[in-house]
């Protein structure tokens, strides 16, 4: 079974909670009615509560809105990390950097199965990557 894919959606007796952070308001009511039509909470933040937010709400992942410079929304992924260590954080920007940063990145209107996808993985903590499709049963 693909996690979150089309194939199916991965079962859990809580649905995994996501905090949606940011001021494009497009964006936010977009993804949160997309998300919630996959199983998730979801709720919403402006990113400067966004710490206080993913503690309240036990977020189990933050899709942090990179609105402002890099360097200020990596502080603020690190304060969210700081303040729930096991919530993870996926900073959305308009174009991923090329090479490592020590972030996880995504495309802010990425495919919504590549938005799943990262989801799951860091709700695991796996590598996206090595999310492999369920085999569908033939020989």
């Amino acid at each position: 079974m693909a996690l979150g894919g089309q194939m199916g959606t991965v079962r859990r007796f809580q649905p995994l909670r996501v905090l949606l952070a940011g001021r494009d308001r497009r964006y936010l009511r977009v993804t949160s009615f997309l998300l919630e039509q996959r199983g998730y909470v979801v709720r919403s933040s402006n990113p400067d509560d966004a710490a206080d937010a993913a503690h309240r709400q036990r977020a189990d992942v933050v899709l942090l809105e990179e609105d402002r410079l890099r360097t200020e929304a990596a502080r603020l992924a690190a304060a969210i990390a700081a303040l729930n260590p096991n919530t993870r954080v996926i900073l959305m920007v308009d174009a991923p950097p090329p090479g490592p940063t020590g972030l996880t990145m995504l495309r802010k209107w990425a495919d919504l199965d590549e938005l799943v996808d990262e989801i799951e993985a860091a709700a695991t903590g796996a590598d996206p990557a090595t999310v492999l499709p369920a085999e569908d049963g033939a020989a």
